[in-house]
């Protein structure tokens, strides 16, 4: 074991509350708070006084810093558990490459902590740069993705029965107006992402750039002409029109939206044709309407959050 580590947890026994809590509204981090009266320095254990405080002080940092890191690993795993909850073909990959990236640089960050020496000036400076990043690493990237993978979460449903017309793929009026509520949705996101920021005032998301994605999947039920094989085939291929039809016009109206909203997008739909929707249960019904439906997952967030390698 090597002395920074066992420095490390001497430090924790004298841990009097620690805690990460935050949402996208408040952006409240609870930091470790340590009680510095003993100084555990390199030649063994001592009370802090007038002579070591500037080293005790080090040393309290640098083991804040690693209790910091190890809690956002925690947070992280915890966010990780949630998302791989969705089903694996409704998860927005870009989440996914963004967790992966926040915990590999976490790990990274933890064992950098562990071979500074807080007792050198430039160990010192190496724990404030790093307890820097650490804090931006928290507020900009690891609580936010809580409120990502929650969104990945939420199924909104278009019933076709009263958006498209019996065995068609054309969006009628009331679906166009379904559409309409769900980009409200959006951009009430927005909204709420501009005052997360306005709220830490955070240099790196002063452009204001925002990303939606959207996921969207058309299903049908099991009515249909012919043999089983052929019906499934017509029933895949009018699921899949839907669910381009709603895409289009999501797309027309994100669009129709202006500049001024600074918001990008991502859309991709897939048919899958007879396949049980989410939250449905098989029944004998062949006419079942809750099978009828296109369902659309979507993440609203700063572009920086919504991490993807290609840009």
């Amino acid at each position: 074991m090597s002395k920074l580590f066992k420095l490390f947890f001497c430090w924790v026994w004298v841990l009097v509350t620690a805690s990460l809590l935050s949402c996208k509204d408040s952006g409240v981090l609870v930091k470790p708070k340590y009680v510095t009266t003993l100084f555990h320095g390199e030649r063994g254990e001592t009370q802090v006084n007038a002579f070591n405080r500037n080293q005790a002080e080090r040393e309290k940092s640098l083991a804040e810093e690693i209790e910091k890191a190890e809690q956002a690993m925690r947070m992280l795993e915890e966010q990780k558990k949630m998302f791989y909850s969705i089903d694996s073909t409704e998860r927005i990959k870009e989440i996914e490459l963004q967790l992966d990236r926040l915990l590999a640089r976490s790990q990274q960050i933890v064992t950098e902590l562990n071979e500074t020496d807080p007792f050198s000036p430039k160990g010192h400076e190496k724990t404030l740069r790093l307890a820097k990043e650490l804090n931006d690493l928290l507020y900009i990237y690891v609580v936010p993705m809580g409120d990502l993978i929650s969104a990945n979460k939420e199924i909104n449903n278009i019933a076709a029965d009263i958006s498209f017309e019996t065995g068609s793929s054309v969006i009628n009026a009331e679906g166009v107006r379904m559409i309409s509520h769900l980009l409200d949705s959006v951009k009430n996101e927005v909204v709420l992402w501009r005052k997360y920021l306005d709220h830490h005032n955070e240099m790196i998301f002063s452009e204001e750039e925002y990303s939606t994605i959207l996921i969207i999947s058309g299903y049908s039920d099991k009515q249909g002409l012919g043999d089983e094989k052929v019906r499934a085939q017509r029933n895949f291929e009018l699921s899949e029109a839907r669910a381009q039809a709603v895409g289009k016009e999501f797309e027309k109206q994100l669009n129709a939206l202006g500049v001024g909203w600074k918001l990008t997008y991502r859309i991709s739909f897939e048919g899958k044709g007879e396949e049980l929707p989410p939250n449905q249960v098989e029944d004998s019904r062949k006419n079942n309407p809750n099978r009828r439906i296109t369902t659309v997952r979507m993440v609203v967030g700063p572009k920086i959050l919504l991490y993807n390698s290609g840009d």
